[in-house]
Order: structure tokens, then C-alpha cells, then sequence
């Protein structure tokens, strides 16, 4: 086992701590400390992490092309001294005079549990709303979320591939109208302004109760993935959930 410092630059700090951890987990490492800051570049996440040295570069060849990333550096924890001599442009996560932010928990979503729930969704489509309840209650309360996120990736690449396939390369805007749009209104009553949906009386939202509209963004993310958008990477944002008090669960697509 080795221990990896790494640090990397982002345009925006939402969600960034999670998806990187994703990729992190995935890999067979462990999150043992992180810290997250803001400058006007962009946002700084520093992370030391523990895993099986024959995925290190694999591992660094995700976290270094992740569509997150603008900047990516990493070395061996005892090679430390070498980024700390790296001009002090490349080093503003490991300044001492940087306020220290909160610990944040990365959890990985259940691979197992999402691999054997997707033949139900596919099978059932698009019925998935009791077998989206059967994935919530088969995963540790930490990564439901995440499993709900990747489960609606996988199923809207599955949609995409059944419906949408072209070869013809598609802009945003044209992929949100003649995929995204059509292929939400399968599963959920949407309204669509430019690049933002709202999920109406969303199903897996209820007031009060627990949020489950990261489902939605791993579905557009799916359905309008690299494939579609003339090589671009989609990111969706989640802007208000119906479980927090907002009228209706808006998402936000952008690349």
C-alpha cells in the first residue's frame, strides 16, 4: 500500500469533493484527509490518499482527464518536499495561512447493489420507481445518493443507446430539445427553460423527506454524454430540491 498526496484545481467547488472520491473509491483507495479552498483561479482541493500501488497510475490518469480537473498534480507522501519546492502558484492548497475547511465524508456508491438493480430498471422502463425504492433501502444510508446518482447515469446511457444513437454530433442546445427533453418526460413531468429542468412533484422528493433527484442528474448526464455533445463532457447542477422546501427539484445543465 502507498499513500499519494494529491492536488488539484477546479473551476467550481460544488459536488467536487464527491465525484473526485468516486474515482478515488473506485480504484481501491482510501480518502484519509482532505482539504477544499477557494481563489479567484478557481477552487483547491488537496487530498492524501491510501491504495494498492499497482492502481496508482490509473488512478492518476482518471483523476488528471476527469472533466472536473483543470490542474492535477500528485506524488508519493514521502516525496512530499518536492511539490512543497514547486512554484507557489502550483501550491495554494498547502499554504499554512489557508483557512482549513470542514472534513467531508466521500462515499462511493454500492456498485454491487446498482449493477444488480439496473436489468429491473432497463427491463422495466419506464416503470423504475419501485425498483429505485428497492435501491434505496438495499444501500448503507451514506451511499444512497451516490448509488442513486450512478444508477440514473447507467440507465441514461442505456436510453441514449436505444433511442437516441446518431452519428451525428449534437450541440447542447439541440441535445437538451432532442434528447434530454423527450427522454425526461418518459419518467417525470418536466418543464425545460434553456438549460435548466424542473422536475415537478418530483417522486423520489418528497417534502420533508430524504432527496433523490441526483437520480435525474446521472440520467441527463448519461443521456448527454460525450457521445452526443460533439465530444464535450456534461455536468449537471443541482440548484433546489423539492425535499429541502423548493417548489419543484431544478437542474442545470451546462458543459
Amino acid at each position: 500500500m502507498i499513500e499519494l498526496e494529491i492536488q488539484v484545481l477546479s473551476d467550481r467547488r460544488e459536488g467536487l469533493v464527491m465525484e473526485l472520491g468516486q474515482v478515488i473509491a473506485a480504484h481501491r483507495y482510501a480518502l484519509l484527509r482532505q482539504r477544499l479552498t477557494q481563489d479567484r483561479r478557481g477552487a483547491w482541493l488537496s487530498m492524501v490518499v491510501r491504495g494498492p500501488s499497482e492502481q496508482r497510475f490509473a488512478l492518476e490518469e482518471m483523476l488528471g482527464s476527469h472533466n472536473r480537473v483543470l490542474s492535477f498534480e500528485a506524488a508519493l507522501c514521502d516525496e512530499a518536499s518536492a511539490i512543497s519546492m514547486a512554484p507557489r502558484s502550483m501550491q495554494p492548497a498547502f499554504t499554512p495561512e489557508l483557512r482549513r475547511e470542514p472534513e467531508q465524508i466521500v462515499v462511493a456508491p454500492d456498485l454491487e447493489q446498482v449493477e444488480q438493480i439496473l436489468p429491473r430498471l432497463t427491463g422495466n422502463f419506464p416503470d423504475i420507481y419501485p425498483w429505485l425504492r428497492v435501491l434505496e433501502s438495499s444501500v448503507a444510508s451514506p451511499a444512497r445518493e451516490p448509488s442513486l446518482f450512478l444508477a440514473g447515469r447507467r440507465a441514461g446511457a442505456w436510453v441514449y443507446k436505444r433511442d437516441y444513437a446518431t452519428n451525428a454530433p449534437l450541440n447542447l442546445g439541440d441535445a437538451i430539445r432532442r434528447v434530454a427533453v423527450p427522454a425526461m418526460q418518459q419518467i417525470a413531468q418536466i418543464e425545460q427553460r434553456g438549460v435548466h429542468v424542473h422536475v415537478l412533484n418530483c417522486p423520489l422528493c418528497a417534502p420533508s423527506g430524504q432527496s433523490g433527484c441526483r437520480f435525474y442528474g446521472g440520467y441527463l448526464e448519461g443521456l448527454l454524454g460525450a457521445a452526443v455533445v460533439a465530444g464535450k463532457k456534461v455536468r449537471i447542477r443541482h440548484l433546489s430540491c423539492r425535499s429541502a422546501g423548493a417548489a419543484q427539484c431544478s437542474l442545470e445543465i451546462a458543459h
